[in-house]
Formats: structure tokens, C-alpha cells, sequence
């Protein structure tokens, strides 16, 4: 049995190592996340409750305290004697729903229960109230609003009554409210398609019908003794034993509940399904993550192990690496030698040829062979000098090749190699660019590795939000490409150093410090230069300058 490939090993551990410090972090950021999610999102949801219940409560206070004072003002303010006298108190219920409409009827009682007088749409004059809790409640505290009940009506209403003392002759104001107005006042908390509101008295009735599973009078099944002074929110059944989310306040009449609830299937809805998103993106990110890693540590073995293979034949290589470069050289001097004879050669061939004048040639029968023959003489003398020539070219160092260029072009394209590195520094790439200019003839690759150094740069100097600025323009014999920033410039005692190798204004390891001294001596034999312009505090501008030598 052979054993294990060290490079199967190596996938393993890699493949265990890499999933381990992806993953494990993901799994544990993902759990807070989905449960810190989940407690936010009840805790506002019952804040949201809270703050609809309390708002709610203090709506209905003001309606009732305002219909209250109303009632307090006209008894304080008004006569008995006037008040009965035929058609006033009709004038006074005009009035007073003029000010406040939902009054549905007036009446005044007088201590023993009997109707004085009495505006609305009942037959309730001849009724006597000493009997009713409400009319009891009103001569003991003064001012009563009461729970909904029947009456001799017959349907569901509540009163408003205020006491006038007026000795032993003591009487009493009363209306009955508007069900169908309170009732929308209290729906106007209703939300969404389950969301429901109404107020219970002390026994747990309906006093405004709820939206769901009943109406006014009916019991509501919910046990009012669990439930707390001031404001409440928490999940519960309700009284059909469905689960709802369910906010409590007791109104400041101290008999009524104002009770609004929703389904927590509705209310947390969009949690459970960003909880959901979650977890889909999760599963999909963690297979993305897993098959990158078996790809990326599957791909780097592979090349470890070619890296492996290769190495053995580096240093055959690097052997003949060495004669190569000592075949240049003798190349190059063999070249420097053959070119001496070689002129020698072409010169005296083209003496020969000045010699032979068109009387020799016609005078001696081997004549134009002779001329037939120096011309081949001279035509492989330049086939050898060109052969010679490359030779020499490979052993010297490259000169710059002639492209013909557009400034403006060679700069975009230089600079869109950068863009998305400046978007994610949120840095303003601006352009001024004369798009008048000519096309120049010089070195495209070289010019655009300077125009990379200069935009690396400007980068480097410009904070989070900065600006660089790229513009072109003609001056002179030449054209020109300034590129600015807005980064806090070149310190005056630094500018002479600005272009030596390896100087830089970087921090340790941000820097090699050789890319303006590059870009310098690349311009330099472009025929063009490079200077620049700086102020500490407001930026610099690097200036490139190359020589109009138009191309085609």
C-alpha cells in the first residue's frame, strides 16, 4: 500500500483550516443576528403597541373631558327656570352640538328621578332614573360618565350627567353620547388586516364592539384582574383563545379598559421572513464559501506542486541562464568586430563601383558581370550590417518604441484602472480635458505606467471624500497632463528630494519609493519631464510634459 501523497495531506489540513476560520465565525455572526434580530423586533413591536395604546387613551380622555366640561360650564353657568322654559334647552342642545357634535340627546332630572324637561329622539320624558345606578352615582359624586348599557332605550349607550347643587332642590344634566362617534374613535386604532381595539368595563363587557368575535355587552373572556395598573403589552389569548399580541391601559375613568391587539403572525410577518432571508443567504453563502475554498486550496496544492516540479529545473536553468547571457555578450562583441570588416567591405565595393565608369563596362566583355557582382557585394554587406545590428540591440538595454498616442485617451485608460479603488474611497475623479489636442508620437506603455504612479499617488494623499483632478492643455512645443489632489500637499524642506530613489513620504512598509524616480527617468527619455507644484495643506499638482511631435 503506498502511502498517503504529501500534497493529499497538505489539501486536507488546508481545506479543514480554511473552512474552520470562515465558517465557524459566519455560523456564530448569523445566530446573534437572527436572535438579536428577533428580541429587537418584539421589543419594538411592543413599544410600538405601547405608544399606539397610550396615544389612544389620552385621544378618548379628551373627548370625554371636553363633552364633560362642557355639560360642567352649562350647569355652572346656566338657570334652572331658563333652561326649563319651553324650547331653550332645545336651543342649548343646537348649541352645545354646534361646539362638539356627537351629543344625541339633553335632559334634565331633578332630585327625585323625573324628567323636567328632555330633547332627543326617545319618548323619555315621563321616565323616572332614581332607580338607575347612573342617576345614584351622579347625586354621590357630581359628575358621572357611565358604563354602556340598556336602558329604557333598548340599545347599547352611555351617559355624560353633572349634578347642579341648588339646595335641597338638587338637579341634573345629562347626555347621552354618540355610540356610533366613540365607537370610531376607538377603531381608528385598528391596524392592518387582525389589528382590533375596543374598551371593556370592570366586568370584562364590550363597551364598543370589537372586530372580531362579538359586540357591545357581550363578555370579552379576558380576565381583567391579571391585568396591571397603567400600560401593559404582552402575548396572550384572547377571548376566542386565539394568541395575539395585546396592549392594556386603563383609561383615566378607572372603569374602562382600553384594550388593542394584533396578530402575531401579521406583526412579526416581515421578521420571519428577513429571518428566513437570512438563513437562505446564509446556506447559499456557506456552500459559495465552501466550494471557493475547495477550489482556491485545491488550485494553490496544484501549484505548490508544480512550483515543486519546476524547481528542479531551475537550476538547469538558471546554468543556462548563465550561458545565454555570456553568448550575449559574445555576441555583442562578435557583432562590435564583424561590423569593422563589414564597413571596410561596402566602402571598397562602392569605390569599385565609382571606378567602373560606363566606358569599362562597355570596353571589357566580364564588365557588367563585375558591376552585377558589387551589387550583390553591397546588398549582403547591409543584410549583415542589419543582422549585426540586431544583435547589438539585444544586448543593449530597449529604447522606446514610437506609438502614436492620445493624451487623453492614454490617460482615461490609465485612470479607469483605478476607479473602483477611488469610488471605494468615495474620491472625486474630476476631468478638464482639451480634447483639441493632437496625437503625439512617444511610448504609450511607458507613458501610461507614469500616469499609474502619479494616480497611485494621488490617492494615497487625498483623505476619505477628497478630490484629484486630471486635465490636459498645450503649451509651447509640448502638451501637457497635470494630475492634482487635494491631499495635504509636499512639505517645502522635502521638494528637492522628491524624485531620489527610494525617498518617500509614506509611512514604514506603504512605500518603496521608487516610483516618481521611475516616472522621473521615464519622461527623461521620452524626450519630455516631469515637475510639480505643491503648497502644504492644499494638494499638489505633478506636471507631464512631452514634446508635440505629431503622429499620424
Amino acid at each position: 500500500m503506498n502511502p498517503p501523497s504529501p500534497y493529499r495531506q497538505l489539501t486536507k489540513r488546508m481545506t479543514a483550516t480554511a473552512l474552520a476560520v470562515a465558517l465557524v465565525p459566519l455560523y456564530i455572526m448569523g445566530a446573534a443576528i437572527y436572535f438579536y434580530y428577533g428580541l429587537t423586533e418584539q421589543e419594538r413591536t411592543k413599544e410600538e403597541l405601547r405608544t399606539q395604546v397610550v396615544n389612544r387613551a389620552s385621544s378618548i380622555q379628551v373627548f370625554l373631558a371636553e363633552r364633560t366640561s362642557l355639560l360642567e360650564v352649562l350647569v355652572n353657568t346656566a338657570n334652572l327656570s331658563d333652561l326649563t322654559r319651553p324650547g331653550r334647552l332645545q336651543q342649548v342642545f343646537g348649541l352645545l352640538n354646534r361646539r362638539s357634535w356627537s351629543f344625541m340627546d339633553l335632559g334634565i332630572i331633578d332630585h327625585n328621578g323625573d324628567h323636567l324637561v328632555y330633547v332627543g329622539p326617545y319618548p323619555l320624558e315621563h321616565q323616572n332614573y332614581k332607580a338607575a345606578r347612573w342617576f345614584q352615582e351622579t347625586m354621590q359624586r357630581g359628575v358621572y360618565v357611565s358604563d354602556v348599557f340598556l336602558g329604557a332605550r333598548g340599545v347599547p349607550h352611555f351617559v355624560i350627567a353633572v349634578k347642579h347643587e341648588d339646595g335641597d332642590n338638587p338637579w341634573i344634566l345629562r347626555a347621552t353620547i354618540d355610540s356610533d362617534v366613540f365607537t370610531k374613535l376607538v377603531q381608528l386604532a385598528q391596524l392592518g388586516l387582525s389589528g382590533d381595539a375596543f374598551i371593556l368595563n370592570r366586568e370584562g363587557l364590550y363597551q364598543t364592539p370589537p372586530r372580531f368575535g362579538g359586540k357591545v355587552l357581550d363578555p370579552s373572556g379576558i380576565d381583567l384582574k391579571s391585568v396591571p395598573p397603567g400600560v401593559s403589552v404582552y402575548q396572550r389569548p384572547d377571548g376566542q383563545g386565539h394568541e395575539r399580541m395585546m396592549a392594556f391601559t386603563w383609561l383615566p375613568k378607572e372603569d374602562w379598559l382600553l384594550v388593542i391587539t394584533r396578530d402575531p403572525a401579521e406583526t412579526f410577518g416581515p421578521m420571519t421572513l428577513a429571518r428566513n432571508v437570512e438563513l437562505a443567504v446564509l446556506g447559499l453563502g456557506s456552500l459559495l464559501i465552501v466550494g471557493a475554498i475547495l477550489f482556491l486550496v485545491r488550485l494553490l496544492v496544484r501549484q505548490l506542486e508544480a512550483a515543486d516540479r519546476q524547481r528542479a529545473d531551475c537550476d538547469a536553468q538558471l546554468v543556462h541562464s548563465a550561458r545565454l547571457v555570456s553568448m550575449g555578450r559574445m555576441a555583442a562583441g562578435v557583432a562590435h568586430e564583424i561590423n569593422n570588416p563589414l564597413a571596410a567591405i561596402g566602402e571598397l565595393a562602392g569605390l569599385m563601383d565609382d571606378l567602373m565608369d560606363q566606358e569599362f563596362v562597355q570596353a571589357n566583355p566580364r564588365g557588367p558581370k563585375f558591376k552585377q557582382n558589387l551589387a550583390k557585394i553591397q546588398t549582403h554587406v547591409e543584410r549583415a550590417r542589419a543582422v549585426t545590428h540586431r544583435l547589438l540591440g539585444f544586448a543593449r538595454r530597449m529604447e522606446p518604441k514610437q506609438d502614436s498616442v492620445d493624451l487623453n485617451e492614454a490617460l482615461e485608460e490609465t485612470c479607469s484602472f483605478l476607479e473602483k479603488e477611488a469610488l471605494f474611497k468615495q474620491v472625486t475623479i474630476e476631468r478638464d480635458l482639451d480634447r483639441g489636442l493632437p496625437r503625439i508620437k512617444t511610448d504609450r506603455s511607458q507613458l501610461q505606467q507614469v500616469f499609474l504612479n502619479l494616480l497611485n499617488n494621488a490617492l494615497d494623499a487625498v483623505k476619505e471624500g477628497g478630490h484629484i483632478r486630471l486635465s490636459t492643455r498645450a503649451a509651447g512645443g509640448y502638451l501637457e497632463a497635470l494630475v492634482a489632489d487635494d491631499g495635504p500637499g509636499i512639505p517645502a524642506d522635502l521638494k528637492e528630494r522628491i524624485f531620489d530613489p527610494f525617498f518617500t513620504t509614506k509611512g514604514p512598509g506603504q512605500g518603496t519609493g521608487l516610483g516618481l524616480s521611475i516616472s522621473h527617468s521615464i519622461m527623461q527619455k521620452l524626450g519630455g519631464g516631469l515637475t510639480f507644484e505643491s503648497q502644504p495643506g492644499k494638494g499638489a499638482t505633478f506636471i507631464v510634459r512631452l514634446p508635440k511631435v505629431i503622429g499620424e
